[in-house]
């Protein structure tokens, strides 16, 4: 048998020894080379946090400061619409009824406010719209306003005329150039005051009426008249009408004093 093997070959196949230990000293140095890499992490991690930490004890960590939750979204509301003011009320202008202002307001065309009597003891505006319209043969009550004494309308009682509410000329003060019917306001005082004056309620009421048309209108209390002033020609409104106690009632005069009803 050892003729044609040698020993060596005998005792099976030669280990390399050289590579076997260059193999481990290439491994050494890789596992060392990680450690040192995972040591650096260590020392990084661990230097983040306070000098005095030790490894693994959370209660010297800095707590996480609590922050205010964000404001909620503010919801866009839609911007109100601009409402112009309602128009002020008619229902007084000045005090008045809502039926002494004309559905279409007043003209400028009067300067007068011309004061009647009816001579009658008894009458209404309806009473003198079938009159004027049956025996004078006029369109319509020629009036613009008339105050009641009790007898056919309430004392006191202001009803107000076609006239009026259409600012129609008047048919009540007929002059040469019929300016006082064209810019006078007519109006009528039931009564008879050539014999009697006019009642307490119904002077309250022509006062309070005669003040409201010279404001609205701006008649002068100057050119507050009566029919017989005008025109020379009647009584009307009779010689017991205080026509200087309206006019100075309306001027805001306090001398006119409280009217009394002369009988």
């Amino acid at each position: 048998m050892t003729d044609n093997h040698t020993i060596a070959e005998l005792a099976g196949p030669k280990i390399d020894t050289a590579g076997s230990r260059s193999r481990a000293m290439r491994c050494r140095s890789e596992w060392m080379r990680w450690r040192m890499g995972a040591a650096a992490v260590a020392v990084v991690v661990a230097g983040s946090g306070c000098a005095t930490t030790r490894p693994g004890d959370v209660s010297q960590l800095p707590r996480p400061v609590k922050q205010a939750p964000p404001p909620a979204p503010t919801r866009m509301t839609s911007v109100p619409r601009y409402s112009p003011p309602a128009p002020a009320s008619r229902s007084f202008v000045d005090g008045a009824p809502p039926d002494w202002m004309p559905p279409r307001g007043i003209a400028r065309r009067w300067k007068y406010i011309v004061v009647h009597h009816s001579a009658t003891p008894t009458g209404s505006a309806s009473a003198f719209d079938r009159y004027h319209r049956n025996v004078n043969h006029w369109d319509e009550l020629g009036y613009h306003f008339v105050i009641g004494n009790g007898r056919g309308s309430g004392d006191g009682q202001i009803e107000v005329g076609p006239r009026w509410r259409k600012q129609k000329h008047g048919a009540h003060c007929k002059t040469p150039n019929n300016d006082f019917n064209d810019h006078g306001i007519g109006i009528c005082l039931v009564g008879d005051f050539g014999a009697y004056g006019p009642s307490a309620a119904q002077m309250a009421s022509l006062t309070k009426l005669v003040r409201y048309l010279s404001n609205a209108c701006g008649v002068s209390p100057r050119n507050v008249v009566t029919h017989r002033g005008v025109t020379g020609k009647t009584e009307c409104p009779g010689r017991r009408f205080p026509l200087d106690r309206l006019q100075r009632a309306v001027a805001g005069d306090t001398r006119s004093g409280s009217y009394r009803a002369s009988r």
